[in-house]
């Protein structure tokens, strides 16, 4: 074998192996890329999430009327029903941005700073 073409030979062979162990290196993993969040972000997370629901339970009764609309029910279902139900998820909303308020900066460990109502915030 002649020394150009073993020259072009190692040539291909570069040029063939070099991009594709660049492009492994360019593979993006979430898991690995993106850090824990802290527990002082966890807390703070959950404060800000008691705050919204605090401020942002009443328009459970809005949302639960739409869900009323959207699911064909009469007008007579609408005004009873939905009333009532609306009513009763705008206080346990409320209610529970209250709790989260109060505790944020306190963790359990099977609870662990996780949302109590889904979904996590209404809007």
């Amino acid at each position: 074998m002649s020394k150009s073409v073993w020259v072009r030979t190692v040539a291909l062979v570069l040029l063939v192996v070099l991009p594709a162990s660049a492009i492994e290196q360019l593979t993006y993993d979430p898991v690995q890329e993106i850090p824990r969040p802290t527990t002082l972000e966890k807390a703070l997370t959950k404060l800000g999430r008691g705050l919204s629901n605090i401020f942002f339970g009443w328009a459970e009764i809005p949302v639960t009327f739409d869900q009323q609309i959207k699911g064909k029910k009469s007008l007579t279902h609408l005004l009873g029903v939905g009333t009532v139900l609306g009513t009763a998820r705008a206080v346990i909303r409320t209610t529970v941005g209250v709790f989260e308020v109060i505790t944020f900066p306190f963790s359990t460990p099977e609870r662990n700073y996780e949302p109590i109502l889904e979904p996590e915030f209404l809007f």
